[in-house]
């Protein structure tokens, strides 16, 4: 609560590390240098695309994919970069950069809005249609959800502002992971792709109950608690990575209360989590794991000999007699004492014939 006695809303740093070892994108100040790093990008893949045979092969762009997932999650936690289109929306990129071309940079490359990187030109978007939080979190929540679809990055921009108004600071940059995401490869270069993140924002919202008893006593959702939602993305893209439409599947019944420390520990162990993943696939992890794997075998061999010498001792000291407990706890602890002293056991005959020998 700040001096007015109106909640605070909830504040996160975007330049946090984004969660995903697939990803390779180390923070958000410098994975968003998409302009050149993409624009490049494309053009190797049309370069790697070839046809043989009368069969055409595509580059893989599954790991595009999932930093275009990232950049999706930067724009849902940064409203102000779809402001940049929807405030003075030009028709296509070209034309954009035609017209901002004033606003280039030192070397001579013009700043493209994130929404034309993520987007594709006619990309297509399928969001809720409420225009207030009573009507999405309220009426909706008996009634079902209204859909409202958008064409073209101009279009859908609007669309997503209006959306993401209804959850003021929301916070999208928390990858669910596992299962992290899920590609799938469909012919012609496209990717189809399904992932989870939870959106974490200030509720800010005070309106009277509809009747519905899905929700305890214990967790109503008072102004200025700090909730959470998991939202499911489901995608596609192109064969570079750009997303041909995007549909977000959540549960308006299914807003739950957090605190700041829970959201710190989740983040923690998202970082313990992705550091564990890489950490695995180093040199040295290799190394561990052949280690661990003949000390398993050693492990195994060690024991087979136990069994062994105790089997022996066991025939050398009651030949026909029934088993009995204590006699049994007798014979593996001299098969011990005899496995530390380096000892070979050897069975009643073959002792007998060594004294015969003798």
């Amino acid at each position: 609560m700040n001096g007015n006695g109106h909640p605070q809303p909830y504040e996160f740093h975007r330049t946090q590390e984004l969660g995903s070892p697939n990803s390779g994108v180390a923070s958000v100040s410098d994975s968003m240098e998409y302009s050149e790093a993409f624009s490049a990008d494309q053009e190797s893949h049309v370069a790697a695309s070839s046809v043989t045979a009368g069969l055409t092969s595509y580059y893989d762009a599954t790991r595009t994919v999932h930093e275009m997932h990232l950049a999706l999650l930067f724009l849902l936690s940064n409203p102000d970069e779809f402001h940049k289109v929807a405030a003075n929306p030009p028709p296509t990129l070209s034309d954009w950069n035609n017209e901002y071309s004033d606003e280039a940079t030192a070397d001579g490359t013009v700043a493209t809005p994130l929404p034309y990187v993520v987007f594709a030109d006619d990309a297509e978007v399928v969001l809720p249609q409420a225009h207030t939080a009573s009507q999405l979190f309220g009426i909706e929540r008996v009634e079902g959800i209204e859909l409202e679809a958008a064409a073209g990055v101009p279009a859908l921009s609007q669309l997503f502002l209006r959306w993401l108004a209804l959850m003021p600071g929301g916070d999208h940059l928390n990858i669910i992971d596992p299962p992290g995401l899920t590609v799938m490869r469909i012919a012609g270069g496209r990717y189809r792709v399904t992932a989870a993140h939870r959106v974490v924002w200030t509720w800010m919202n005070e309106f009277a109950p509809l009747g519905d008893s899905s929700q305890d006593n214990d967790d109503q959702l008072q102004v200025g608690d700090l909730v959470t939602m998991t939202i499911v993305d489901v995608f596609e893209t192109d064969n570079n990575g750009k997303l041909l439409s995007y549909c977000p599947t959540f549960d308006n019944r299914a807003i739950h209360k957090t605190t700041q420390a829970t959201e710190m520990v989740r983040r923690s162990s998202s970082k313990l989590f992705s550091s564990i993943q890489q950490a695995s696939k180093s040199n040295a992890a290799h190394k561990m794991n052949q280690a661990a794997s003949q000390l398993t075998r050693v492990t195994v061999a060690a024991a087979r000999h136990m069994a062994e010498s105790v089997r022996h001792q066991w025939h050398g000291q009651t030949p026909s007699k029934p088993v009995d407990a204590e006699e049994f706890e007798n014979a593996l602890n001299a098969a011990e004492e005899r496995a530390s002293e380096g000892q070979t056991y050897l069975s009643r005959e073959d002792s007998s014939s060594e004294g015969g020998s003798r």
